[in-house]
């Protein structure tokens, strides 16, 4: 009798069957990305940041803000996150639920994510609270998977969203 053993296949990305713990490392490098990009901004950790875009992506915030999606610096993008919530009191961006599809050197990666923004001194509330979802797409580079395109999307939001502002001059 004649034993075969066939080849784990990963019906999201049957292009590389042979190497499952390839695939494996692939998707949670991705999925350590997306996580990244909230830890690191709740923590401004500006430098850090950095590294997790690629030097080009595309920010698609028309569903929340409308306006039309734009490609930009991935530093130029930090800068105005700084500018945007640098001077809240906290921040968290509650990331979950990542999955991912690879392609090749490419993937993209879709998570819910809840937002907790705190400001003391606001008028009313000191929070905002909103939740959502990313869409992310992603390139490997020679330094690891890199974000090179996200879009926000927000379900729903409640409290203070004058929280955003920047605090008057005094």
């Amino acid at each position: 009798m004649t034993t075969t053993t066939a080849n784990p296949v990963d019906p999201a990305n049957p292009a590389n069957p042979a190497d499952p713990a390839a695939l494996l490392a692939d998707r949670l490098a991705v999925q350590d990305a997306v996580t990244r990009m909230s830890w690191l901004l709740d923590r401004r950790d500006w430098d850090a940041l950095r590294e997790v875009f690629a030097e080009e992506l595309v920010l698609d915030y028309t569903q929340p803000f409308g306006g039309e999606p734009e490609t930009l610096g991935g530093a130029e993008l930090v800068e105005r996150w700084r500018a945007q919530v640098g001077h809240l009191d906290s921040t968290q961006h509650v990331t979950t639920g990542v999955l991912v599809e690879l392609d090749g050197d490419r993937a993209r990666a879709t998570a819910n994510v809840l937002a907790h923004l705190r400001r003391e001194g606001t008028l009313g509330s000191p929070v905002w609270h909103n939740g959502g979802h990313y869409d992310v797409r992603l390139r490997r580079s020679g330094t690891g998977w890199r974000i090179t395109a996200l879009t926000a999307s927000v379900s729903w939001a409640e409290g203070n969203s004058a929280v955003l502002q920047a605090p008057a001059a005094g």
